[in-house]
């Protein structure tokens, strides 16, 4: 067998909310690579068949299901882990929730149920996993899992800005991170699964309002391998990255930068009307999704 074959082999790796969609799907992937995966999920009954299916056909799988969004539970789990396979190595934070809303039909309690699962929950688990990863002394990687939705998109103002807080997780504990052998990083996916399905009816609205347009979604497994790298130690360079899968598509969404031109001067008030008369309000960035042109050196 080749090193990429058995890439993960040796390495016991949990995945939240791989009961179905997503998470499954890298879940079947890292155990074909040799990974002992850790499935986890609040329905019970959907972690046991991820776990029985990827045992089923000669990997390695336990279930351990619960809420991550109990800060309690995300130590149990991690825990879970290490008792089920002797360590752990990762973690793949995609438990999260969708509720797709308009600025007026806004429902307090699917805001902070999103959070709570989506935001919490991904802090509560990477928090316990970097305590153990770094107590047992060999490092290891976590993936986290963001959107595109926190460019700004059309009913997912609120999912979206809890995969934008994810995306601030990454950027700010992957600079923690940074010289350690802890990597961290997040994957951007896009899929056919049963929470894009809740978006499905707001799909062509959306493509029609910014750059970046998706008509139909791909199979869950087109995103598997990708985080299954970043869970190799053959993406050991890799750190503090938003990796975007859009179907044939791979690519970085870029982190928050401060963009050209900047203005230098004396900022009153008229000197603030005539920056963004002159200068300013013809450099306001794209709405939504978009793509950054490039020159030929690859840079912006």
């Amino acid at each position: 067998m080749t090193e990429t074959t058995r890439a993960l082999a040796g390495k016991a790796i949990v995945i939240t909310g791989s009961g179905g969609g997503l998470g499954a799907a890298y879940a079947r992937h890292a155990a074909a690579l040799g990974a002992a995966v850790l499935i986890n999920d609040i329905d019970p009954e959907a972690a046991e068949r991820t776990a029985l299916s990827i045992v089923n056909t000669g990997g390695k799988a336990a279930a351990c299901a619960g809420d991550i969004s109990s800060w309690r539970f995300a130590e149990t789990l991690m825990d879970a882990c290490q008792d089920f396979f002797g360590a752990l190595h990762g973690l793949v934070n995609n438990a999260g929730i969708l509720r797709p809303a308009k600025i007026e039909d806004v429902a307090e309690l699917d805001l902070r149920r999103m959070f709570e699962v989506n935001v919490l929950g991904t802090a509560a688990c990477t928090q316990a996993a970097v305590r153990r990863l770094r107590a047992q002394g060999h490092g290891g990687s976590i993936v986290n899992v963001a959107s595109g939705s926190h460019a700004g998109d059309i009913a997912l103002g609120l999912y979206g800005a809890t995969k934008g807080a994810v995306a601030s997780l990454t950027y700010g504990w992957a600079m923690e991170l940074r010289g350690s052998d802890i990597r961290l990083n997040a994957v951007s996916p896009l899929a056919e699964t049963a929470m894009a399905a809740q978006n499905a009816s707001l799909l062509e609205l959306q493509s029609a309002s910014r750059e970046v347009k998706y008509h139909t979604l791909p199979a869950a497994e087109i995103n598997a391998p990708v985080v299954s790298f970043l869970l190799s130690d053959l993406s050991r360079a890799i750190h503090g990255q938003i990796v975007r899968i859009a179907g044939r598509q791979l690519s970085y969404l870029t982190h928050p930068t401060i963009a050209q031109p900047v203005m230098e001067g004396e900022w009153n008030f008229e000197n603030v009307v005539d920056a963004f008369a002159g200068t300013l309000s013809k450099a306001q960035r794209k709405l939504g999704l978009s793509v950054e042109e490039l020159d030929g050196f690859g840079r912006p």
